[in-house]
């Protein structure tokens, strides 16, 4: 194998801080450290970023608009590690940091988010952050129902967000096989 030979292993398919935060996480299994790291690997992008922006000399208005589009270029960039993170830690098995990175994501639902969060929940088989997203959208449905994103789901994430409309839980259904019937 070239791996044991150049004593080095390439990873394509998982993005730098979600495979620095998954190594974090498996040398000390803490999620305060894969925390510190998402934030100074959000720090270190947000700064060289951030270097071409607006002069010192800018009025106050400009500064202000500024700043509240770096905190939501922050949060989705947050969003974004978080969705990373957990697809990593699906894709080698670490469950721990899954459900970690499962209630960061359901702490983060809005409007916007949950659909896609909805969809994701779904491939890798988060299934509290699948149940909060239903409760959200069901909770919210005046605005969510209207979006594109809504509109461009998935049919077994349509078919799970109405059952959870219609009382019945998504989560206690087999694919396949049929409910049984209440015994009178």
């Amino acid at each position: 194998m070239r791996e044991s030979a150049t004593r080095t292993l390439t990873v394509t398919d998982v993005p730098p801080p979600a495979l620095k935060a998954l190594l974090h996480f498996l040398y000390t299994d803490d999620f305060d450290e894969v925390q510190k790291v998402l934030r100074e690997e959000r720090g270190s992008s947000s700064s060289s970023s951030s270097s071409g922006g607006a002069s010192p000399s800018s009025g106050g208005s400009s500064a202000a608009a500024a700043s509240s589009s770096a905190s939501g270029s922050e949060a989705e960039q947050s969003i974004a590690q978080l969705q990373a993170v957990l697809a990593a830690a699906h894709k080698y098995g670490v469950l721990r940091l899954l459900r970690w990175a499962e209630g960061q994501l359901c702490d983060k639902l809005s409007c916007e988010m949950a659909c896609s969060l909805l969809s994701l929940a779904h491939v890798y088989g988060a299934t509290e952050l699948e149940r909060n997203c239903l409760a959200f959208m069901k909770a919210n449905m005046a605005r969510v129902v209207t979006r594109a994103d809504f509109a461009a789901l998935a049919p077994e994430s349509l078919v799970k967000f109405h059952m959870h409309c219609a009382g019945v839980d998504p989560a206690e259904e087999e694919p396949g096989r049929k409910r049984k019937r209440d015994e009178e």
